[in-house]
């Protein structure tokens, strides 16, 4: 964090042969450098949960011992932690705790094939006057217990490695959505009777998701102009059925005791209106955004109390979900145990969500263990908030996407992907392996991606895009609408998916037994069925795995 952030000419790696067939890999020449730069004494120095290393071939499945030659700096008096990745996946986590160079061992069993060998920087940080940094020199791979000794393999064989991960990743995720996502039904037509009626005519359409397909609202009325504002309102209608309304405490309250109630309540009332449900955010911050102006520093507990104790009151039974502290575990005030207990009694039917950020860069290591420790001290919460926005400009790899949601699940609660990024204004795209820049079409591509990835795992409830237009936008190009409102082509790829891939239609005739089945993404749908010029609609849900029966009686 504290070198310059230039961009760098990748050199040509030096391998330096030394005893027992090991490989030596110097950072500063390794084919694999993320976020960091050039470091003093050969080094490269980590920042910003970067991670450097190489490509490797290994001919056959072996066990190897890996060294590497790594120093730090501390920063409130905790030195870097560093992980040992095998295909960005952390094999152990150990503490560089000192500023002098030292060997740090590993070992690790690598199958056959092409695999990234590389160490990650999993806690930088920047406290008061101390930065901490993580500088790495060297990582020597050594062959054990006869394994073959690995050699470089190019960037060519890398980008193919991952890319056919990739395509393996998306289609599990098809036949995942098929399994975790859709519902056996059947519906029998009968008579007044009680009889089965054959060839009644059954048309069956989904009319809403159980999944949340959400972005936050946070440019609702915000326009100059009522047509700009209206076409606001058209697009997210047309979209999502879920939305992420603002409760930063520096603009919700500038002066005590007049919070913007009425802001809020015209949003409410619209997004009942059109049926999208709807999630509070955050009700505490230590960002300086959740400090109000007329407070210095963060208010006392009793006002936050009050606070939390208001909103929810106020808002209960029309706000469902709520993020009651943001990203608790990379600030240390406010804490998540009593607000979560006071939102609890405010609003026992309120859906808590504990929220937070990088978890898909480094896996979060300290949100999860303070999700650990929120469970077993019985703090309340319902889910768990994953941002997918840091680090900025990262093209998250499919796999880890999985793999992190996997672990996050084992904790027993359900996931929500609450801030998804991927920006559109020519940024260089981090963690891609095939590099490259951050425009509309990629942005449309990663994005249909993530979604089947995330949409596919059993975990997730919902998943929620930070922001929708390019106007007001948090990060650049980061809407699915230009500045204009004109939607980008992640717009309608994404509008395709949730509204057209995503959604059952059927139609057919009822067998003999009176019946007809089908099989259909999860929510609510309408139901014609038609007999000799009488017409019967009803509305049925589709909630679970489990396969369900329903009745039409026939006038």
């Amino acid at each position: 964090m504290a070198m310059s952030r230039c961009v760098l000419v990748i050199a040509v790696l030096a391998v330096l042969s030394v005893p027992a067939r090991a490989l030596v890999i110097e950072a500063p020449r390794a084919a694999i450098k993320t976020e960091g730069g050039p470091g003093p004494g050969g080094s490269w120095n980590l920042w910003s949960n970067g991670r450097v290393g190489q490509p490797l071939r290994f001919g056959a499945q072996g066990r190897y011992a890996i060294a590497v030659r790594a120093w730090g700096s501390s920063a409130g008096g905790v030195w870097p932690e560093m992980a040992l990745l095998l295909d960005e996946e952390a094999v152990e986590v150990v503490t560089v705790d000192r500023d002098l160079a030292a060997d740090y061992s590993f070992e690790v069993v690598v199958p056959a094939g092409v695999h990234e060998l590389a160490v990650g920087f999993l806690n930088d940080a920047v406290i008061g006057e101390e930065d901490r940094n993580l500088f790495v020199r060297s990582i020597t791979v050594r062959p054990l217990a006869g394994a073959a000794e690995p050699s470089l393999a190019s960037a060519a064989e890398r980008t193919d490695r991952i890319r056919e991960e990739e395509r393996r990743v998306l289609d599990e995720a098809g036949r995942a959505i098929e399994k975790n996502r859709k519902t056996d039904a059947v519906l029998r037509v009968v008579s007044a009777a009680g009889t089965p009626i054959s060839g009644a005519r059954v048309g069956v359409e989904q009319v809403a998701h159980e999944f949340l397909f959400g972005c936050n609202i946070l440019m609702f009325g915000r326009f100059d102009d009522e047509e700009r504002n209206e076409v606001y309102k058209s697009r997210f209608a047309e979209l999502f059925n879920y939305a992420t309304t603002g409760f930063y405490w520096r603009w919700y309250e500038p002066e005590q005791g007049r919070p913007r109630y009425a802001e809020t309540d015209e949003i409410v009332a619209w997004c009942a209106d059109h049926g999208i449900r709807m999630k509070g955010h955050p009700l505490l911050w230590g960002h300086e955004a959740g400090i109000p102006p007329w407070s210095k520093g963060q208010p006392a507990p009793d006002v936050q109390r009050r606070r939390v104790e208001a909103i929810l009151d106020r808002f209960s039974g029309r706000i469902e979900f709520w993020e009651v502290v943001n990203e608790p575990s990379h600030l240390p005030e406010p804490r998540i145990d009593d607000p979560y207990r006071w939102a609890r009694a405010a609003d026992p039917g309120a859906y808590l969500i504990v929220n937070d950020y990088l978890v898909l860069g480094d896996g979060a290591p300290d949100f999860y263990a303070l999700l650990e420790k929120a469970a077993a001290d019985g703090i309340p919460f319902d889910g768990i908030g994953i941002q997918a926005h840091e680090p900025r400009a990262m093209r998250f790899p499919l796999a880890r996407v999985r793999r992190t949601l996997d672990r996050y699940a084992g904790l027993g609660k359900e996931l929500h992907i609450t801030e998804f990024t991927p920006p559109s204004a020519g940024q260089e795209m981090a963690g891609s392996y095939a590099g490259g820049k951050w425009n509309e079409a990629a942005q449309a591509e990663y994005a249909a991606d993530f979604y089947t990835v995330c949409f596919a795992h059993p975990a997730v409830r919902a998943i929620t895009w930070w922001d929708l237009c390019d106007r007001g936008a948090w990060l650049e190009g980061g809407g699915m609408l230009r500045a204009d409102l004109s939607p980008k082509p992640v717009y309608e790829r994404l509008e395709k998916l949730i509204h057209e891939e995503w959604k059952t239609r059927a139609a057919g005739e009822t067998g003999a037994d009176g019946t007809f089945a089908f099989r259909g993404f999860r929510g609510t749908y309408r139901i014609d069925v038609e007999v000799g010029g009488k017409k019967v609609t009803k509305e049925i849900a589709l909630q679970s795995a489990e396969a369900v029966e329903f009745v039409v009686s026939m006038p």
